[in-house]
């Protein structure tokens, strides 16, 4: 696998025109101050986007005392996948963007040892029919079956993951993945009943997120970069 780090503002190539490397470095950048900001991502966590007119994705980690990261890694999404963004991209086409850490009230999820259940219209919108709780750990071999329901929010051992069709809608879901965890959460801290959402609502929502699923990875295997929908 081809990659590189930069903290410049030169092109980086491994597919037809270049792009304009430093606008998505800084785009990345304040992502990342902004989520981190928000104590949606802390130091260690990582944020990365998928360039799909140069078949790559760049990656940058959250440091601490730093307001806006600027050491990122560039990686061909080329060859045998390497890595845990590496392997989500080759096994999920429609992702564009991905989140990777220590979220608050999904790593409390992770500590019941529970899946996030379809509480929220809008979270099964965007985020799929559930935040599904895998019992391994990013260093383990895992494989693309585990990521085959399409949703954009999982809980590993070690950390969790939220993803999106394109930067901008990985910040919002992240959000909604968060809020929506934490009413679940004290919900069962409080011994209170959780009640899921209706079935047709249920299909209804989820059906629009595969709608865009599919739009997006057809998007991405053209070179092109996703559209997020205006809208619920």
């Amino acid at each position: 696998m081809r990659s590189t780090v930069s903290k410049t503002s030169s092109s980086w190539c491994d597919m037809g025109n270049p792009v304009d490397k430093a606008s998505i470095e800084a785009s990345l950048g304040l992502a990342a101050a902004r989520l981190n900001g928000k104590g949606l991502l802390k130091p260690g966590d990582t944020l990365s986007q998928r360039i799909p007119e140069e078949n790559a994705f760049v990656t940058v980690t959250i440091r601490a005392g730093q307001d806006v990261p600027d050491l990122f890694a560039w990686a061909s999404l080329s060859g045998t996948p390497q890595g845990l963004h590496h392997r989500i991209y080759a096994a999920r086409p429609d992702v564009g963007s991905i989140a990777a850490g220590s979220f608050t009230w999904m790593s409390a999820l992770r500590r019941l040892d529970m899946s996030l259940p379809p509480v929220f219209d809008e979270q099964v919108r965007h985020l799929g029919v559930e935040g599904k709780r895998i019992g391994m750990r990013s260093t383990d071999d895992l494989q693309a079956s585990l990521f085959a329901n399409g949703a954009n929010a999982y809980c590993l051992d070690d950390l969790s993951l939220c993803f999106g069709m394109g930067l901008e809608r990985l910040l919002l879901n992240i959000e909604i993945l968060e809020k929506c965890a934490e009413c679940f959460v004290l919900a069962q801290a409080a011994a209170r009943r959780v009640k899921t959402i209706p079935w047709l609502i249920r299909f209804i929502a989820n059906g629009r997120l595969v709608k865009d699923r599919k739009d997006a990875a057809a998007r991405h295997l053209r070179g092109e970069r996703s559209i997020m929908k205006a809208g619920y």
